[in-house]
């Protein structure tokens, strides 16, 4: 038996066809397609799943019944799978308390610096956790930031308790919450609160926890009464569960956070912060970008030191080489870009000592510029190297490069897609590519004369700016990463408000309850037309509403929580995963249940509703988009960054005259999406509209009509304009990093 491949048989999960392949051990093999091609289905919920299942089941049941069980792929059989290191673009970490000194494990190390060689000596390392009650600043339980409540929006002082006073979710008259301060017996609830003396607004507000002496008859007896600003401040600010994310537009709307005075930000107390070495804290040291940082550190040279050091110079090398050197450890996780996240991950992984393991790289390539991709690319070798096997989706050819063998799947997307079309070495495979159409746009717009000034722009590393930007023109905004190329696009945006429209992929929130017929606005319609067929109140086509399952309340799953652990899905047994009572499968339109219905493909969907204009127009334009492929059905927290903003883009394709900012739009897009994007690019601009679109992707950025260049670094060193003009006029200009790969 050969052991040093993988061999796989029969892979059917989601929309592979019985595709059989072999994968050679301690090479870097490269996954290829258009989107919805099958390369996830295969990379991630085949190989990866079954690798992680198989793994989970070495463990003893006591442990395995408390670990998430994954779903069992679709295959046949796989052989000789090794161990998987999953290195994704998800979030390391939303927690507030989690930052990239955290997460990298760098601060550990630097507390026990500064507690060994700083001055004076203050204690151990534990005093200089922020994350720990002795390091901590109490002004702001570490967090660097404090809370102010905007008392005129969270009370409504013209109303008594009784009549709602309390303006903020889950404390309206009738909730437990307003029960807490309704029944504690100390305040009269059919008071105006304007007519609240001082003593009883403050204990309104801001009591601390204690028992009531007398309460009134609801009260009940395990209860204690707590203000009403620190039950919200630990219920939804501090420690918010999930399922409280969806008040924080509420909670912004009646707090402001800013700087805590007490640390200026640093989130460690006074004593930790006096300790110094060469006569900076601990938390100047964590704020500093890590270029910076890594100067500092080698400019220590007590003896001591250095071995303390060593591996945190060693770390903070790589995270520079992969173009990360503006970022700081004081950096909070929930603040990267997917990104930004998985070339820390990658980074964490170069560390380990273990070989023979499996590595699964998901579009490693997003977020870089061209110039900071080689370094990547050493990265990877190095896992190779040490006699790992690697296995990557990415559409830039510098990164398909470095592989053995190329696998392509397709050959399209969706229910036509899941074959294996091609196994190739590069050579090959690139060589294919090249025969292919070069991507062009339908209508190269001629410069216009009329300009849009953005005056004294400044966010972040851009400080007073001012640029003009040509209108009804597709123009591109580059640069390297943290040239301050999203932080121009953020301030233009908050700045003009009424005309920009900004598509990023961050402010598509996405839910297991939103689909994609429900986010563009038609399920209301579709629901409708099942109620009149049917004669049935349309809320029973809902999975959210009346139709829902009983037992699984419409999610299709049943989840167990576990405290400490993630919590355990099963697929429900009463529905079957469909989400719906089973009555309600019963009732059709034009021959289809509407679980059957949600199952269509967008482009199924337009030939099935031909006689509802409406409907099938707004499924062109996302056909148009090159998301034909998605079922209308699909929840959203199943679609990638860059399928959602393409959604999000969708429903705006009828805007006219307009400024529409994109954040890299074509993440996650071969080539034949990318024209696809281009040729509606081409539509947007025959409205009238501006589109400014934030890329790396070298040939988009030299079909534009204009292009702007961050630069010349990142962080502190970049924030100006080092080009703007043409972009083919870029490949002769000194100052222009990007010129050079047009």
């Amino acid at each position: 038996m050969n052991m040093s491949q993988i061999k796989i048989r029969g892979a059917r999960t989601r929309n592979l066809k019985n595709i059989d392949l072999t994968i050679n051990k301690h090479n870097i093999n490269a996954f290829v397609g258009v989107s919805g091609s099958g390369k996830s289905s295969l990379v991630f919920n085949t190989i990866a799943a079954e690798a992680q299942r198989q793994m989970n089941d070495t463990y003893p049941s006591y442990i395995r019944n408390r670990m998430p069980h994954l779903e069992a792929p679709i295959v046949d059989s796989i052989q000789q799978l090794s161990p998987a290191v999953i290195v994704n673009q998800k979030a390391l970490g939303e927690n507030r308390r989690s930052t990239i000194g955290t997460a990298t494990d760098i601060n550990p190390t630097l507390r026990l610096l500064f507690s060994r060689f700083g001055q004076p000596f203050v204690g151990f390392s534990d005093l200089f956790s922020f994350n720990s009650p002795t390091g901590m600043c109490k002004s702001c339980s570490g967090l660097g930031v404090v809370t102010e409540f905007h008392l005129n929006e969270l009370l409504d002082y013209k109303c008594s308790l009784n009549d709602g006073a309390i303006c903020f979710p889950t404390f309206e008259p009738g909730s437990y919450r307003w029960k807490r301060y309704v029944d504690s017996g100390l305040f009269d609830n059919d008071k105006c609160l304007k007519d609240f003396t001082k003593k009883e607004l403050s204990l309104l507000l801001y009591s601390e926890e204690f028992k009531p002496p007398k309460p009134r008859s609801g009260w009940y007896k395990s209860a204690t009464y707590q203000g009403l600003i620190p039950r919200i401040t630990q219920t939804f600010i501090e420690n918010p569960s999930k399922s409280y994310r969806r008040y924080l537009p509420e909670v912004q709307r009646v707090t402001t956070q800013k700087q805590c005075p007490t640390c200026q930000g640093y989130r460690l107390n006074q004593q930790a912060l006096s300790c110094k070495i060469n006569g900076v804290h601990l938390g100047e040291c964590l704020a500093m970008q890590l270029g910076e940082l890594r100067g500092f550190l080698r400019s220590l040279t007590e003896e001591g030191i250095k071995q303390i050091v060593q591996t945190v110079l060693q770390q903070l090398d790589y995270l520079c080489q992969v173009g990360l050197d503006y970022l700081s450890l004081a950096r909070e996780t929930g603040t990267l870009s997917g990104g930004e996240s998985q070339r820390i991950k990658l980074i964490r992984s170069i560390g380990s000592s273990l070989t023979d393991l499996m590595y699964i790289l998901d579009e490693p390539s997003v977020g870089l510029h061209p110039k900071d991709i080689g370094t990547i690319g050493q990265l990877i070798r190095a896992i190779k190297e040490k006699g790992n096997t690697v296995l990557l989706i990415d559409h830039d050819l510098a990164m398909i490069e470095l592989a053995d063998t190329v696998f392509e799947l397709g050959p399209k997307a969706g229910r036509y897609g899941g074959e294996l079309v091609s196994v190739s070495n590069y050579e090959q495979w690139s060589q294919k590519q090249k025969e292919q159409q070069p991507l062009m746009r339908n209508s190269q717009t001629t410069l216009t004369d009329t300009f849009f000034l953005a005056e004294n722009i400044s966010k972040n590393n851009v400080d007073h700016l001012s640029v003009a930007l040509p209108e009804q023109q597709l123009i591109a905004i580059t640069g390297v990463a943290g040239s301050g190329k999203s932080s121009f696009a953020r301030a233009v945006q908050e700045k003009y408000e009424e005309d920009i429209f900004y598509v990023t992929q961050k402010s598509l929130r996405t839910s297991r309850r939103s689909t994609v017929v429900s986010f563009i606005g038609l399920f209301d319609q579709i629901r409708k037309l099942y109620s009149q067929k049917n004669h049935i109140a349309a809320s029973y086509f809902s999975f959210n509403g009346k139709g829902a399952c009983p037992t699984c309340k419409g999610k299709g799953f049943i989840e167990t929580e576990l405290a400490f652990l993630d919590p355990i899905r099963s697929t429900c047994e009463a529905c079957q995963g469909t989400k719906y009572h089973q009555d309600v499968l019963a009732y059709t339109y034009r021959g289809k249940n509407i679980v059957e219905l949600l199952a269509l493909s967008i482009e199924d969907g337009c030939a099935f509703f031909a006689n509802q204009p409406n409907i099938s127009k707004q499924f062109g334009w996302l056909r148009a988009i090159g998301l034909g492929y998605l079922t209308l059905g699909q929840t959203l927290d199943t679609l990638s960054g860059g399928e959602l903003q393409r959604l999000k883009l969708a429903c705006h394709l009828e805007c006219e005259n307009k400024y529409i900012i994109l954040d890299e739009p074509t993440t996650g897009l071969s080539r034949q999406d990318v024209q696809a994007l281009l040729n509606v690019f081409d539509t947007l601009l025959q409205k009238g509209n501006t589109l400014l679109v934030i890329e790396h992707n070298t040939e988009l950025i030299r079909l534009a009509d204009w292009m702007i260049e961050f630069g010349p670094g990142s962080g502190k060193k970049g924030g100006q304009i080092i080009f703007e003009g043409l972009p083919l006029q870029a490949v002769n200009c000194s100052t222009s990093i990007t010129g050079k790969f047009l």
